[in-house]
């Protein structure tokens, strides 16, 4: 996925001055690119959030395939860091007179708020026939009687990523419960190395994690329970987030000398890949994403150590949940040659591409995805995913922005000692009441 799994101001409570800011830096990303006409049928403009060079590459030659094969049309990218798109890029680019005609996004409240807005047009009457049969059916979604989302992956948003040649030196295996894992962030952290490297400044990061901890503890049911308007969540937050506070506890995110305690909230998920990448740390929390990372370190030479993964180990007693979502791609209703458009996103989503992007780490919602990877990473990771009995989604892209604005708030909270678990649950409580009171 590019780059991770966002969020809708994250609950910051951010001041004017940082608002400001942020809308600045979108302006910048989209304001110029949005001067492009979309009223020119030959001319496609494409906003995504792709980064890294690998998945540009991939990119590049879909798009000089698909101009060849369509004479005179052109297509255009826009291509956004995920942070400035999902928090207010995905909003902005449909505000002003010029606007792409296809688009990224992540399935769930957002698309949901797309199609209601009618920024997003049924792709059914354009689709090749047979088109959606190439896809598990999980994947095509029906929404509002149409299809509006192709899906390009799904993302599986966290993964623990680890040194195996410190694993290998300290005669450690990938464990298979919470507790084994606990067992090994201490003698990691006794060898005098960071256990995990993560940033937590944007909230997303930790507050995704948290909720695969809460559908291991609670279920899918009792999780979507949790973010319910007015749900009382504080003598349920205590054993929701128990395994976050015992790893907050036990030192997992700080070391003398490397990351002070609390200061997670200060880095950047960015700040953190750099950490891990650099052999500061044992182990490393991102989604699937992370592969093309790595993949583009390897290629510079710039990692210096083999890369493992494993899945997220649920504690004795608990359901093995991990936390996904589906991505894909949507047309905007007002695009001059939605034909041309859908064509093109057929071609992206073809079994030729969607294997270029499996060898990056994307897991492909295509029936035949299995074929397309020999990368022992991204097979570990199909099979995490085809093994989990629960799925449930990041809150940022599966709930109201508002309840999950709370629940980030929460965990950054208790991550930075501001909160322990009693109040955590007092404090959340509060702000669920707040929330209800105006509807949210």
């Amino acid at each position: 996925m590019p780059s991770r799994l966002p969020r809708e101001l994250l609950g910051l409570r951010v001041s004017n001055w940082a608002t400001l800011a942020i809308f600045a830096v979108a302006l910048i990303a989209f304001g110029s690119r949005l001067k492009l006409s979309r009223s020119d049928p030959n001319r496609l403009v494409f906003a995504h959030t792709f980064t890294t060079e690998s998945e540009r590459a991939i990119l590049a030659q879909a798009v000089a395939e698909f101009e060849a094969s369509h004479p005179g049309v052109r297509l255009e990218q826009i291509v956004v860091n995920s942070e400035v798109y999902n928090s207010v890029g995905w909003r902005i680019q449909f505000q002003g007179r010029q606007q792409p005609d296809l688009y990224f996004h992540w399935q769930g409240y957002k698309v949901r708020q797309c199609i209601a807005r009618g920024w997003a047009l049924d792709l059914r009457p354009y689709l090749s026939p047979g088109f959606l049969d190439q896809f598990v059916p999980t994947a095509i979604q029906e929404q509002e009687g149409g299809i509006y989302l192709l899906p390009h992956s799904i993302d599986v948003c966290n993964l623990v990523w680890f040194n195996r040649d410190l694993f290998a030196r300290l005669k450690v295996s990938p464990p298979t419960r919470f507790e084994e894992w606990m067992t090994m962030c201490q003698q990691i952290r006794r060898n005098d190395v960071l256990p995990l490297a993560q940033g937590n400044r944007d909230l997303w990061p930790m507050g995704n994690f948290a909720a695969e901890l809460v559908g291991q503890a609670l279920g899918r049911a009792g999780t979507d329970e949790l973010f319910e308007s007015g749900a009382n969540v504080e003598t349920k937050t205590a054993p929701a987030l128990r395994s976050l506070e015992i790893m907050h506890t036990n030192g997992c995110f700080d070391l003398r000398g490397v990351l002070d305690p609390g200061a997670i909230g200060q880095l950047s998920d960015i700040d953190a890949k750099v950490l891990f990448l650099g052999g500061k740390s044992g182990m490393h929390i991102l989604g699937a994403w992370f592969l093309a990372d790595i993949n583009d370190a390897k290629e510079k030479g710039e990692l210096k150590f083999e890369v493992g993964l494993f899945p997220v180990p649920p504690a004795a007693g608990q359901t093995d949940a991990m936390a996904a979502v589906t991505t894909g791609f949507l047309v905007n209703p007002h695009t001059a040659n939605p034909r041309a458009a859908v064509e093109f996103l057929e071609l992206l989503l073809s079994r030729k591409y969607q294997a270029e992007f499996a060898k990056l780490g994307a897991l492909s919602a295509r029936r035949d995805a299995r074929d397309f990877t020999q990368n022992p990473l991204a097979q570990q990771m199909l099979e995490a995913l085809a093994n989990a009995a629960v799925i449930v989604p990041p809150p940022d892209t599966g709930y109201r922005p508002d309840q999950a604005n709370a629940f980030y708030e929460v965990v950054a909270r208790l991550l930075s000692g501001r909160l322990n678990i009693r109040d955590a649950g007092v404090w959340w409580e509060e702000q669920k009441q707040a929330l209800a009171q105006k509807g949210l």
